[in-house]
């Protein structure tokens, strides 16, 4: 009997246990799932909120745009104003604008040349200078766009111009036995003795007498005259060369030009050569 009672009551012990445990998991799961919905809960406030914040930023970029619609029509009628008040039409400065900014994109282009290609290219740069300045005589150069626009493609020219060498030359390296009637006449200088003057005048600094010139002196070869420099031809005289559009326009200024050339020209003014390259004062 004993025995039979005490295995009852294990049997009991056993089951209270499992139930025990059972109603114990119950509640845990119980609670996971209070949680979870807590969380839902959580999520779908922080959406919602996040709609209103939405719909709010919504509202205020509608207002902005709205804003800037109307601060875009009051622009357009203050331009429209001034265009008229200058007597030109949108579509003439756009005109002017694209006609200026292919200008600049042809000084780009010229930038990117060294020196001595710039050089051989200078009168595009010329023609780019006086298409400037004819622009600047157009109503629509008031505008404060434009003028700023030109006032830094001017810049562009003026280093185009310092970046240019003042003229392009060789160099030729004295050998014992030579001298300018020689050098001038050899086939790879210039093939013809007379052109000697050429050589005397592009290298006065290093040559006092033209009849005394020594071993390993470096001479220019000149081949093209730069934006200061003229090369004589026959039958110029001073007045001549200053009374032309390239030059100083003016014939009456024939001393400058002498005083700025004495050193090649001598002390007779009247007398001057082909092939002598002389400076152009003022520049």
């Amino acid at each position: 009997m004993k025995a039979v009672a005490k295995a009852l009551f294990i049997s009991s012990l056993a089951v209270m246990l499992t139930m025990t445990f059972v109603a114990g998991a119950a509640a845990q799961e119980k609670m996971k799932m209070e949680e979870y919905r807590l969380q839902l809960k959580s999520w779908a406030d922080k959406e919602s909120a996040a709609k209103a914040e939405i719909a709010d930023c919504d509202a205020k970029i509608a207002a902005l745009t709205s804003e800037k619609s109307d601060v875009v029509g009051q622009i357009a009628g203050t331009w429209s104003e001034i265009y008229a008040a200058i007597g030109v039409s949108e579509s003439d400065v756009n005109a002017y604008r694209q006609e200026l900014n292919a200008l600049d994109q042809e000084l780009n282009a010229l930038a990117a040349l060294s020196p001595e290609d710039l050089f051989k290219r200078r009168k595009e740069i010329d023609e780019i200078e006086a298409k400037l300045e004819e622009m600047k005589g157009n109503r629509i150069y008031a505008l404060t766009e434009m003028r700023n626009k030109v006032a830094g493609m001017e810049g562009k020219i003026a280093q185009l111009r310092a970046k240019m060498p003042k003229g392009m030359y060789d160099e030729y390296t004295v050998t014992r036995g030579d001298y300018l009637w020689r050098i001038a006449r050899k086939s790879d200088v210039y093939g013809d003795p007379f052109q000697w003057v050429r050589i005397y005048s592009m290298n006065t600094d290093q040559i006092t007498d033209p009849d005394l010139i020594y071993p390993d002196q470096i001479f220019k070869i000149h081949r093209e005259s730069g934006p200061h420099q003229y090369l004589v031809g026959r039958g110029d005289n001073l007045s001549k060369i200053v009374g032309s559009m390239e030059m100083m326009g003016d014939p009456t200024k024939w001393q400058d030009l002498y005083e700025a050339n004495k050193d090649v020209i001598g002390d007779e003014p009247s007398l001057i050569y082909p092939y002598q390259v002389l400076k152009i004062p003022g520049n």
